[in-house]
């Protein structure tokens, strides 16, 4: 195969400003200051109506798709049952979702879940960039779900939750670990959830897949800005085409699978939903960059809407190397991210007795000679950190899920003294970071 030979460097290079990235939990500031300062909180659950939104999008829009918001359970386990669903709606024709919260007092993660449509007159489509001239749309049925996570929703709106295959599989491989690594379980969490992501991201060469919405690869009425994310996905449809898949979301859904099945890529479900086709093994080398570049890419191929072709590639380019990386064999267990376990938490909230107020506890990532804010959190549910809080008075001042401190009723006013521990969960092999110890004084008035 001709491929670049420059090596994919991905890193997450995040501007500390924008909090954006896969391991950016969507969490708000609490007002807190600069380390050594105060913060005065915020009340947990204010009522407001809201909504989460987004774009469905397999490198083409994914339209008149039944979106549904599914809480998730502390212990990080998702609500599969219809009559506790937090919203339900629709993708638009451009592929955009928003979907009302229903239940104004929840706080916490929200699985997105993408379905087809199973009702008279409707059906549900998504853009293929492999076939977009010759079928530029393919039926998602009722059989076919994509998946994502808004990490930690806190009644405020959110925009940008973006569904796509590889958030589907960040999402199943979540939910696949069996307990063999630290003895963490499957589910969903904020930490969890961006760790998988990321994962997914390198495996399939790129920064991220969670944050950003893909480009319109099959010209079907969508406006995406991430090329290199579609570019991916283009290749991975054309390895679907090729090994004769008719309907691009059996595939999908495929993948989707076979990340439930062991979290790996790598064909353990035998077959292509829906197909007598054998589902390839997405870790070879040879595979994903060869039918990118050779059939996706080929000179003249009338099914591809976008350029450049083989012949035109530019040497060194992100394209060139995300080619390059996928061309590769990969492994997405050796996936591991390195972390200097700098904590950003308020030394001193003020509150009242009876008041349930947010720490805004941040947890910093260190690339290279910058620094990205990410809201770690101390979520509920399976986590490769671990987070431990200890009060000098836990009847009158506690630590709540998600790092907000609780004050008792019947509290006496005072200082009190909650101490924060955070390390790596001894025995996994996927989060690297040093012990870290913080105190944070709850003033009581």
């Amino acid at each position: 195969m001709r491929t670049p030979g420059v090596a994919v460097a991905v890193a997450a290079l995040l501007a500390l400003a924008a909090c954006k990235g896969d391991f950016d939990q969507r969490e708000e500031l609490s007002r807190t200051i600069n380390p050594g300062g105060g913060s005065t909180g915020t009340v947990a659950n204010p009522n407001e109506s809201s909504f989460v939104r987004g774009v469905a999008s397999i490198g083409g829009v994914v339209r008149n798709a039944v979106v549904v918001l599914r809480p998730i359970n502390l212990d990080g386990s998702v609500d599969w049952d219809d009559n506790n669903t937090l919203g339900q709606g629709v993708t638009f024709s451009n592929g955009i979702y928003q979907v009302s919260v229903q239940r104004s007092n929840y706080r916490g993660p929200i699985l997105v879940e993408v379905r087809g449509q199973n009702s008279i007159g409707t059906v549900t489509e998504g853009g293929n960039p492999a076939t977009a001239v010759t079928q530029k749309f393919h039926v998602m049925g009722p059989t076919h779900v994509m998946y994502s996570v808004l990490p930690y929703y806190e009644g405020s709106s959110s925009g940008d939750t973006f569904v796509s295959p590889f958030t589907t599989f960040a999402v199943t491989r979540s939910l696949a670990f069996d307990g063999t690594i630290a003895g963490v379980t499957g589910g969903i969490s904020t930490g969890l959830f961006g760790l998988t992501c990321q994962q997914t991201a390198r495996f399939f060469g790129l920064a991220q897949v969670r944050a950003s919405q893909p480009a319109d690869f099959a010209g079907s009425g969508g406006f995406g800005t991430d090329q290199l994310q579609s570019w991916a996905l283009a290749g991975l449809a054309q390895v679907a085409r090729n090994i004769g898949v008719a309907n691009v979301f059996d595939f999908w859904q495929g993948l989707a699978n076979d990340g439930a099945d062991d979290g790996i890529a790598n064909g353990s479900i035998g077959f292509v939903p829906n197909t007598g086709v054998a589902m390839p093994d997405l870790s070879q080398a040879g595979l994903i960059g060869d039918a990118l570049l050779n059939n996706f890419m080929a000179p003249g191929n009338p099914d591809r809407l976008v350029g450049p072709d083989s012949t035109t590639l530019a040497s060194g380019s992100n394209l060139a190397q995300l080619i390059a990386a996928l061309d590769g064999a990969r492994n997405i267990n050796n996936v591991t991210v390195l972390y200097d376990f700098v904590f950003r938490v308020p030394t001193l909230v003020e509150t009242t007795r009876g008041a349930v107020v947010r720490t805004s506890v941040l947890a910093c990532q260190q690339i290279g000679g910058s620094t990205s804010f990410h809201p770690f959190g101390d979520s509920g549910g399976p986590s490769f950190v671990d987070f431990a809080w200890s009060s000098s008075s836990p009847a009158n001042v506690s630590v709540q899920p998600f790092g907000r401190i609780s004050v008792a009723p019947t509290a006496p006013n005072g200082d009190y003294t909650l101490t924060l521990t955070v390390q790596p969960k001894i025995g996994q092999v996927f989060v690297t970071g040093a012990t870290r110890t913080y105190s944070v004084l709850v003033r009581v008035r």
